[in-house]
């Protein structure tokens, strides 16, 4: 395991700032299953850098789980988006998204050693549109609310940062047919500093709903 890959243990400690809050109320569904989503990503990655370092492919591991992780954030921000019209959009993507990365795997980018990259940016772009939506309804809403102890805010600020700023490194890559070394290293340095403020956000979504207990003196 490299230095690059200490963005996993942030994961851990975003699925243990998510179990500390477990049994606090919770605000939407999404929340009780958030830190087994935590844990099970933190499994994955550590699988990957195990099988990467073993010299093993981890393609079909991240081809499967990406598309799981992309239907669990479609489902959180169906859940955090108020506009009825969204969230009808939100559940035909999660129906047809899965479908459309099988025909992609099967038809176009075929086999196991190939990465999903065309429904990934596809991906990428409804997770940043939806975010886009989230933050134009809470600009737009009277209702006052403290941003800093919402976790919805955390939540999608984390998720607009890391897509907005990850497609664009995933299309660079693919312009290099063989990535000299050093553009591998620079690619795993920043996609670990990505991966690092998303898992930062979410510890941070956590946190902000642990009330502190004020004893006086």
């Amino acid at each position: 395991m490299s230095l690059g890959d200490v963005y996993i243990w942030f994961i851990l400690l975003a699925a243990i700032t998510a179990f500390s809050a477990f049994f606090l109320k919770k605000i939407s569904l999404f929340l009780y299953f958030f830190p087994f989503y935590l844990l099970t990503t933190f499994c994955v990655e550590y699988l990957g850098i195990w099988l990467s370092d073993n010299g093993k492919t981890t393609t079909l591991l991240y081809n499967i789980f990406s598309t799981f992780e992309f239907m669990f954030y479609f489902w959180i921000l169906r859940t955090i988006i108020s506009n009825r019209k969204m969230k009808s959009i939100l559940i035909c993507i999660m129906i047809v998204y899965p479908l459309l990365v099988i025909l992609n795997m099967l038809l176009l980018q075929k086999g196991t050693l190939q990465f999903h990259t065309l429904t990934y940016s596809l991906g990428c772009f409804i997770i940043v549109g939806c975010t886009i939506a989230y933050f134009y309804e809470l600009f737009q809403s009277n209702k006052s609310i403290d941003l800093v102890r919402d976790p919805y805010f955390w939540i999608c600020s984390g998720l607009l940062f890391f897509y907005s700023c990850g497609y664009p490194l995933l299309a660079v890559s693919n312009f290099f047919a063989a990535p000299t070394n050093v553009f591998i290293q620079n690619y795993n340095s920043i996609s670990s500093l990505l991966n690092i403020l998303l898992y930062s956000s979410f510890i941070i979504a956590s946190l902000c709903r642990i009330k502190t207990r004020k004893f006086s003196s």
